[in-house]
């Protein structure tokens, strides 16, 4: 038989709990948010993400010289929890507090953990993530956007597709092809760059829905320059990092 282990709550964290459960209630009953179901996705609210950047609730587990507050994944997990059970508009730093910081973390340089994740952990800096593209389908390895070497950094251009709130974000970190494909392994010479969304070259087309709502969109780079400092891990490992 299949098991899945327990993880028994300690009363401080059964405390802590009911301190993030009543701080959210008394916000929505103060109207700072509009509850929604889909508040991770949808929910955009950069007031919000500021105060819960204020009360150290984004980057939680992060170191503190980067603006973390060191806690444990536990803790995390019931903020994380609380949030989307009252359906609280999280969306805006979502990205960036669940994939980017972890993801400069383990591979950024110390250069890139400065500039951003103290940004992140106050709510103020918002990521996308820059995956799909519209010829690619399931096959994320065929992508064709292509960043080409210049004098202190890349050229790249290319598109893409269904990009969570890139309207609203400040920086995405997307997977492009740095060197052509050798004929045997599509996911070799592919590396992940962080992208200023409000580069030159940069054009974000939204995609709507029936009902009006937006939070997908359509990506295009056009000759963007990203420099150096901006490659995320080992160039050409960007598959593996992911």
């Amino acid at each position: 038989m299949f098991q899945l282990p327990t993880v028994q709550f300690t009363d401080q964290q059964q405390q802590f709990r009911l301190e993030v459960r009543s701080f959210l209630q008394a916000e929505l009953e103060k109207g700072t948010f509009v509850s929604k179901c889909d508040s991770w996705l949808s929910g955009v609210n950069p007031a919000f993400s500021k105060l819960i950047g204020e009360k150290g609730w984004i980057g939680m587990t992060w170191p503190k010289k980067y603006g973390g507050q060191e806690r444990s994944t536990i803790d995390r997990y019931i903020v994380t929890e609380e949030f989307l059970a009252i359906g609280a508009p999280v969306a805006a730093h979502w990205i960036a507090d669940r994939q980017t910081g972890p993801l400069l973390l383990r591979f950024g340089t110390e250069e890139q953990c400065e500039l951003f994740l103290p940004k992140i952990a106050k709510g103020e800096c918002y990521f996308g993530i820059g995956l799909s593209e519209p010829n690619s389908g399931s096959d994320l390895a065929s992508l064709s956007t292509r960043a080409e070497k210049v004098e202190g950094g890349w050229i790249v251009n290319g598109q893409k597709i269904w990009t969570s709130n890139a309207h609203v974000c400040h920086y995405m970190v997307t997977l492009v092809r740095t060197s052509p494909f050798d004929g045997k392994s599509k996911h070799a010479g592919l590396s992940q760059l962080i992208i200023d969304l409000h580069a030159p070259g940069v054009t974000i087309v939204p995609i709507q829905f029936l009902t009006g709502e937006h939070h997908y969109n359509e990506v295009f780079f056009d000759n963007v320059f990203v420099p150096d400092n901006m490659v995320v891990g080992t160039l050409g490992n960007g598959w593996a990092q992911g």
